[in-house]
């Protein structure tokens, strides 16, 4: 993604706005998919920390299930954060469509 701190970021995005409108519909509903999946991983966590011996209520659990899951929701968050960036400075998808 363009640093929009920098200078000349406003070229990036019209080269990046370029690119994406090269990609395939199909492929642009795939990633629209798999950026919904991605930023509702914490509600997914929420409801897997109420399973039996998965129980994670405050967040400070410190067994390995508990660990590994505030991991995993966390990194995939963060793919879920990009792909939202990407898609919108893409310029193809209707973000306030697709997160409303």
């Amino acid at each position: 993604l363009p640093d929009l701190s920098q200078e000349g970021w406003e070229d990036e995005v019209k080269d990046m706005r370029a690119q994406a409108a090269t990609i395939d519909d199909d492929l642009l509903v795939v990633l629209v998919g798999d950026m919904v999946t991605e930023e509702a991983l914490p509600t997914y966590q929420t409801l897997l920390n109420t399973f039996e011996g998965c129980d994670d209520p405050t967040g400070s659990t410190d067994s390995p299930w508990a660990r590994w899951s505030r991991g995993w929701t966390s990194e995939e968050n963060r793919h879920g954060d990009l792909l939202n960036k990407y898609l919108y400075l893409g310029g193809r998808c209707d973000m306030r469509a697709i997160e409303v």
